[in-house]
Parts: C-alpha cells; sequence; structure tokens
C-alpha cells in the first residue's frame, strides 16, 4: 500500500535505465505491525518485559528464556480489510479477504543444571518460528469528477519540462499514452498537448494489493538464578508484494473534442529475502515487577527482485483511433537496508491474578536506504527528508480466572511523515481470552486496526488528495501443547 505516493502511476525510465522504486516502498518494507500468535495479539504485542510466548522470537528473545517446557502453537490469522475514499467529495469503499497464518513456534527447554540447583544458569532454550511481521492485503477503490486536470496532463507536463526526452524514454506509461493517441505533438509550436488538459472527467482507481513480509525466527534464550534472561535471535524475512491496478478516466464535459476513455492497467510484484539480528534482556528485581529491552539490527536484503508491465485501453469519437497498447515487462534488482530498532518494556505481576505490560519502540524510518548499481543518493535523500517516527506505543493486561484469561491491549503507531504532509497514523485495540491446562492451551483474540492516508491519483500538483481510511478486522485462534 502506497502512502502519499506523488506520482502514483509514473514508472520513471530514462534512457532503458528503468528503475521503479519510491520512498513509498522502503516506507512499506520498514514498517512493522507485528503479528504472533492469540496471546501476544491480544495484548497488541506489549511483551518486551512479559516473554513465555513464542511470538517474542520476533520482539525481545529474552522472552524465550522464561519457559520452563517446551511447546509448540500454530495461529491461524484470517482477516477482513474495509477501506473507503473521499475523493472531490465523492465517497467509495470497498473491501477484501485474507486468510492467513499469524505464527508457528516450537520452543525446547534444557536444564543443565544438576539435582542441587547449584548452577547459575537454571535453563537454556532455543526455538524456532514462523512470524507475520506485516499483511498487504488490501483492496481501495477511488472514484470521483475532475473538473482541473486529466492525467494526460501530468504526461504532457513531463515532456513539455524537458524538451530533451521524447514519449519513448517512458516505456510504461507515457509511450504507451502517444501510441494510443492520447497525446499529440504540435510540430509548429514544439509542444505536446491533449484533449482533455482541464480536466472534464470522471477519475476511478481499484488498487488490490496481496503479499506480506514473513519472518523466520530462530532464537536462543536462557535463564540466569531467576532474575535475568538473556536472548539472541538470527531473523530471515522473506517478502512477498504484489500490486494491481486499474486506472478509468471517462468524458464528462461535451466540449472535449476526440477522447472517450482511458484505462490504464498496471501490475508489480517484489520478492526477497533478507537477515537481521535480535538482541534482547529482561530483569526481575523484585517478583512483582520486570523490565526489558531488545535492539533490532537493520534488516539487510541484499537481493529484491521488483518485476512489472503496464498497458493502456483508450476509445475516441472516431472508432479508427481507438487503441490497445502494452508495454515491455521491466525487471530490476536492487539492495535495502531497513532501519535500527529498539524496545523497551515495563510488566507489573499481580501475583497469580494477571499482569499490566507496556512497551515503547524507537524506530526512524528516514534510515531506509537502497543501493544497487545505479546512483540512489537522491531517493535516499528524499527517503531521509521525508520520513520519522515518534515511536510506536503498545499496552496490555491479562487476567486469570482459573483455567481461563482474559485479555485487552492497545497500540498507536506513530505518523512516519515530517512537516505534517501526511497523516499516517495506526491505531489498534485488541481483546480475546483463553482456555490453558497443564499440557493443552487455545486462545482466540479480535484485533481491530484503522490508518488514514492521502493518495494522490498523480502529480499533487495537479490533483487533489483522495483522503482514504483503511479499517482491518482480524480474528486470531491460537492452539498450543506443552511437553
Amino acid at each position: 500500500m502506497k502512502t502519499l505516493v506523488l506520482i502514483s502511476l509514473m514508472i520513471t525510465g530514462i534512457a532503458g535505465n528503468l528503475i521503479g522504486q519510491t520512498s513509498a516502498d522502503a516506507l512499506r518494507y520498514s514498517r512493522i505491525f507485528y503479528g504472533g500468535t492469540a496471546r501476544f495479539t491480544g495484548l497488541s504485542g506489549a511483551f518486551t518485559a512479559v516473554g513465555a510466548d513464542a511470538s517474542v522470537m520476533a520482539t525481545n528473545p529474552a522472552g524465550i528464556g522464561l519457559f520452563q517446557s517446551a511447546e509448540v502453537t500454530l495461529t491461524f490469522a484470517p482477516s477482513i480489510s474495509n477501506s473507503t475514499a473521499d475523493y472531490n467529495g465523492s465517497i467509495s469503499s470497498d473491501f477484501r479477504v485474507n486468510f492467513g497464518m499469524g505464527n508457528l513456534g516450537v520452543i525446547i527447554s534444557i536444564k543443565p543444571y544438576n539435582k542441587y540447583k547449584s548452577s547459575a544458569l537454571r535453563n537454556f532454550n532455543f526455538g524456532i518460528g514462523f512470524n507475520r511481521q506485516s499483511d498487504f492485503s488490501n483492496r481501495t477503490y477511488i472514484y470521483g469528477l475532475n473538473n482541473t486536470s486529466s492525467l494526460m496532463t501530468s504526461y504532457v507536463d513531463k515532456l513539455n519540462a524537458d524538451h530533451y526526452l521524447t514519449p519513448y524514454d517512458y516505456p510504461f506509461d507515457i509511450a504507451l499514452a502517444y501510441d494510443a493517441n492520447l497525446i499529440g505533438y504540435d510540430s509548429l509550436s514544439g509542444s505536446y498537448y491533449c484533449d482533455a488538459p482541464n480536466g472534464g472527467v470522471t477519475q476511478s482507481k481499484l488498487i488490490n494489493t496481496s503479499g506480506s513480509i514473513n519472518e523466520l525466527d530462530i532464537a536462543f534464550g536462557g535463564n540466569i538464578n531467576d532474575k535475568l534472561y538473556f536472548g539472541l535471535t538470527i531473523g530471515v524475512p522473506t517478502i512477498r508484494y504484489y500490486e494491481s491496478s486499474q486506472y478509468v478516466e471517462n468524458k464528462e464535459n461535451p466540449s472535449i473534442p476526440n477522447f472517450l476513455s482511458l484505462s490504464y492497467n498496471y501490475g508489480l510484484q517484489t520478492r526477497g529475502t533478507g537477515v537481521n539480528f535480535k538482541l534482547g534482556l529482561i530483569y526481575r528485581p523484585l517478583p512483582w515487577f520486570r523490565v526489558g529491552a531488545s535492539i533490532h539490527t537493520p534488516t539487510w536484503y541484499p537481493s529484491l527482485q521488483d518485476e512489472w508491465f503496464s498497458n493502456i485501453h483508450t476509445t475516441f469519437t472516431r472508432s479508427d483511433w481507438n487503441s490497445s497498447q502494452y508495454s515491455p515487462v521491466g525487471n530490476y534488482n536492487y539492495r535495502l537496508m531497513t532501519p535500527f530498532r529498539a524496545m523497551g518494556g515495563l510488566a507489573f505481576i499481580i501475583g497469580q491474578y494477571g499482569l499490566f505490560s507496556a512497551d515503547y519502540e524507537y524506530v526512524n524510518y528516514g534510515q531506509a536506504r537502497f543501493s544497487a548499481s545505479d546512483d540512489f543518493s537522491t531517493l535516499n535523500r528524499e527517503i531521509q527528508n521525508k520520513y520519522q517516527s515518534w515511536g510506536n506505543v503498545r499496552l496490555g493486561t491479562e487476567w486469570r480466572i482459573q483455567n481461563f484469561r482474559l485479555r485487552g491491549g492497545f497500540a498507536y503507531f506513530s505518523n512516519p511523515y515530517k512537516q505534517n504532509i501526511n497523516n499516517s497514523e495506526r491505531y489498534q485495540a485488541s481483546g480475546g481470552f483463553g482456555y490453558r491446562s497443564k499440557h493443552f492451551f487455545a486462545d482466540v483474540t479480535y484485533v481491530w486496526s484503522q490508518m488514514k492516508e492521502d493518495y494522490y491519483l498523480y502529480d499533487p500538483a495537479l490533483v487533489n488528495p483522495s483522503h482514504n481510511t483503511n479499517t482491518t478486522h482480524t480474528v486470531l485462534t491460537t492452539v498450543g501443547i506443552r511437553f
């Protein structure tokens, strides 16, 4: 999902050197909304100082040091994503259903000390897990009347601004529009023109996105004197991102001479695998109080692969002008480094009755960097100048009633943009319950999350933003056994 896409339909290619990466891509793969077990999400992920859950391998691996026995968990996480869009006063909506797996975890507990418990190292645990970090499933529909510009206006302005370039220097959009008779050239004035430079068209865009960031976590953790817990995770995240969109314009103003309609279709897929490391500690100075902290190195993706294509279809009052044009398939490999992260947390244990927990996460999205054989310095400066973070906050509570558990949580993910150019705050609330016996447990959690964003169909100097609201409803079910 792109947030504040400055030119969302234009993949710029100069003299055959086709680079489609944008600052929005860096944010998409750097902004993580941790998934996991139903218990973990029931507390909205506020587990930095709590521990003893398979999901903590992805946040604070010291938490696996609190396990006293082996454990296997499996979590299913179906969701429904709803979106509404307000574009020039027209309201539209859509939704998408996704069936995903939130977590798969195995913890092995080893007790190295002898029967007299003379060793300070009470246990040493090993864990391997699969955790969903971000879900890209969404479907957004934007529709409205534009009486000031057309998509072709942005193409014409771009061509007329630089006379050294021709339409064929932009093979994925402008070249298609030129060959489909949407753009003309006046040899007398030496400038390009289009039929609807001042709008008078209805515009719509349907955006489908899917995929996720899933991480394989291999973790080690230990317990020293039931006071200090430590852990290390080797994380191997995998990106799978798929986007398809259809942008449509239809003639509305009868004074437009020839143009009737256009349909621009675009597809993108991104794939790649990275690596990171996480170090964590939990200290328990008092039986009822724990403090935890962890640091996450930047994730290094040594080879992300983009593949994209586009096509355009047009109709005119003269049927012999109607045309369909298809781009080549673009391919590009590049590297990405996401930001460093740090987490701190407190947990208050209320005897055998329950707990309260609070987490703070620091991450500066302006630290993301692209690299390749091409020069990304301009794009990296844009990332540095555009993004920031005030941090993310997570709160959670859990209460015990015999073998049953009640849980609730809240999370706030701050706006990653500087200078209020967009507000992309995300709010999350969760609640759930569970059952626990000696060797079996089951948990169910409902998670509501919402984020608002401004989306530009093309050059923001020419078009108003669509004010989008994305709301996701997820129900997680975890089953587990201990042995």
